[in-house]
């Protein structure tokens, strides 16, 4: 194709006036899905719990792999 032949472009119209404004409510892709945490779930669980979890987890990972690299 040659540049006296190129296609023929179809342009847009410029609106009259410009587009209003999103409202902050419905711009927010968050809105309404954060809700405040209650007070029981502060103290559902004591703070030694989860670290003990999370040790017992970790024991058991290294016990195994060191289990499998001493039985190979």
């Amino acid at each position: 194709m040659t540049l006296d032949r190129q296609a023929p472009v179809h342009e847009r119209a410029v609106p009259v006036r410009p587009p209003t404004e999103t409202p902050e409510c419905e711009a927010s892709t968050c809105a309404g899905i954060s809700t405040p945490e209650s007070v029981e779930l502060h103290t559902a669980w004591p703070g030694w719990i989860p670290l003990l979890v999370i040790t017992v987890l970790v024991v058991c990972c290294v016990g195994f792999a060191v289990g499998r690299i001493a039985g190979w």
